[in-house]
């Protein structure tokens, strides 16, 4: 091999090995940084945005989407299945009446979001 060749592939070699250096420091002060920050499960990244406790479950009661209020035709969307919450688990269920199936079928994906094990989630015709 060329000498030229040899003192580029040894180079080479010195910048990866440096570079697997440099990400296995930056991981290690990474893990240290969340250690010292996050004391429980529900301290971490995505908890303060996305919580899932029975309080911030979207509900239609008393809302235009009410099936008590609705009139006319439509669709109906009942939601329910088990929510888990870390060690927190219980059921919900929830339905809603709709102008378009369109609509209906929003809610429920919408709802999917929320409920972890899905029991029941169906988009029927509904008349008031």
């Amino acid at each position: 091999m060329h000498p030229s060749c040899r003192s580029h592939f040894s180079a080479l070699r010195r910048m990866n090995a440096g570079l697997r250096v440099a990400a296995v420091l930056s991981m290690a002060v990474a893990l240290v940084a969340c250690q010292s920050q996050f004391q429980k499960p529900s301290d971490l990244l995505f908890a303060p945005t996305f919580n899932k406790t029975r309080q911030e479950i979207p509900y239609t009661y008393n809302t235009p989407y009410d099936c008590r209020s609705f009139s006319g035709s439509g669709w109906k969307g009942i939601a329910s299945g088990r929510v888990e919450n870390f060690d927190l688990s219980y059921l919900i269920s929830q339905a809603g009446c709709f102008k378009s199936q369109q609509e209906c079928r929003a809610w429920i994906l919408y709802m999917r979001s929320y409920i972890d094990m899905p029991r029941y989630m169906r988009c029927e015709p509904f008349t008031a």
